[in-house]
């Protein structure tokens, strides 16, 4: 009995001792899936008041009120689906992806992101 014991005890050491490496099935790699509501409400703000609507920006502060807010998220919708509304937010949204292309995913996140901002502040 004794014998026994001696040789579990030394059994579970020896487990304890051994490592095994092991890795999540299905994931690509470490860090976060997907953005949270609060990190896509922030980036969103963030991307708007540093190139939306500042002093050397496409909007003053003073212009983005809901009406503005409704016709800026309108064209965020039509310039991601690759279309123009003719409005003078078009440039401002151009304006977001700056020298790249518009269609090109960065951008097309920016302008998601800006546009979740929006539809959360204003309630649109």
């Amino acid at each position: 009995m004794r014998r026994f014991v001696v040789a579990s005890a030394l059994f579970a050491a020896g487990a304890g001792l051994f490592q095994v490496s092991v890795s999540a099935s299905g994931s690509v790699g470490p860090g976060a899936g997907k953005v949270s509501p609060r990190a896509a409400y922030s980036q969103g703000k963030a991307l708007t008041f540093d190139l939306l609507v500042c002093d050397s920006c496409p909007l003053a502060k003073n212009d983005l009120d809901r009406a503005r807010a409704r016709g800026l998220a309108a064209s965020l919708v039509a310039v991601y689906e690759g279309k123009e509304t003719g409005s003078s937010d078009d440039e401002a949204v151009a304006a977001l992806c700056g020298d790249g292309a518009v269609q090109a995913e960065d951008c097309k996140l920016k302008m998601e992101l800006v546009h979740y901002y929006l539809a959360r502040r204003f309630k649109l």
